[in-house]
């Protein structure tokens, strides 16, 4: 079947005064109707840019320089920015990090999401206030009629995630990008938040891409996972494979961090050191500086994604 989305050897560069930054390296990726992408991986590692990259959002001095993106047979890299600005927020939505930031404070909730019915479904009037309490009703947000006249710092943060939500779903989307979606929520608004992501998918068969750091979430929400490290996907596999036989160094440091039920450690394990620049990038594998297992060739050479096992795919020297 024909994946929904498909991104081929995509690279997304900044060309700073300092010199090249080099944000994303060359990733690929693809994600089928009604499926669930978790891409993981550490703060700076360019989760968040693939995000801006698949919607042609990518701020100066940024810029994709190599790579395809295909959406439903579509050519998103190619296309005029008037036919791509109608598929940004109607086929294509995200959720951004911080919904409080999201958000203009000065405009009521009403307001905003009406924005959204108005340039992808041309209501107007009546019909969009009506149409965004509908949507905040959709969403588990009580007495919404009342809400949609209230501005965003009357809400609670787990209230305004919802916000975004609804205004996400309002161009009927058929790829949603959550970006870190349960960032500074409680861990019970995050169980909700989740959830609440997990039910619409399934009534909407929404494709998603969740951007996350959290592996307690992508176990309980994804369908495949996309561990990236420093620009690149260093593994890629089913959430069962990824949790079950984890094979690159980092994968499995990331795992290691997890605490458990019923185990009894003195501490936490930690990845030693932090992210290397992507102006300032190893010539072999970026990993490795904090990896246990290297080797005299994992300095020489970037290594290539190999296939494993069947659609288990990983990017180290030692395998």
């Amino acid at each position: 079947m024909q994946p929904l989305l498909d991104v081929r050897n995509l690279k997304t560069y900044f060309f700073t005064s300092e010199g090249l930054v080099k944000a994303i390296g060359g990733i690929s990726f693809t994600i089928g109707e009604g499926e669930t992408l978790a891409l993981v991986g550490e703060s700076g590692c360019g989760k968040s840019m693939t995000a801006l990259s698949l919607l042609r959002l990518v701020p100066s001095p940024g810029k994709i320089v190599e790579g395809e993106i295909f959406f439903a047979d579509q050519d998103l890299l190619h296309i005029p920015e008037e036919e791509m600005r109608r598929i940004r927020g109607n086929r294509i939505a995200m959720i951004f990090q911080e919904p409080m930031t999201s958000l203009n404070p000065v405009f009521r909730i009403g307001t905003q999401i009406g924005e959204v019915l108005k340039l992808h479904k041309g209501l107007e009037g009546k019909a969009v206030t009506e149409a965004a309490a509908e949507l905040l009703h959709q969403v588990g947000i009580p007495s919404p009629t009342q809400r949609v006249r209230e501005y965003p710092h009357q809400l609670s943060g787990g209230m305004r995630q919802r916000v975004m939500i609804a205004m996400a779903l309002a161009g009927d989307p058929q790829l949603l990008i959550a970006d870190e979606p349960t960032t500074a929520l409680d861990v019970t608004i995050q169980a909700q938040i989740m959830e609440l992501l997990h039910q619409l998918k399934e009534q909407r068969n929404m494709a998603t891409l969740l951007i996350t750091h959290d592996l307690g979430v992508v176990a309980e929400s994804a369908d495949r996972v996309a561990v990236m490290y420093a620009g690149l996907i260093v593994e890629y596999a089913s959430v069962k494979a990824i949790f079950e036989e984890p094979h690159h160094p980092y994968t499995k440091g990331l795992l290691a961090c997890i605490p458990r039920l019923g185990e009894k450690k003195s501490r936490l394990v930690p990845i030693s050191g932090i992210v290397p620049s992507a102006a300032n990038l190893p010539t072999g594998c970026s990993f490795l500086d904090r990896c246990p297992e290297n080797f005299a060739t994992c300095k020489n050479q970037v290594p290539p994604l190999k296939e494993v096992n069947p659609g288990h795919l990983v990017r180290c020297w030692r395998l």
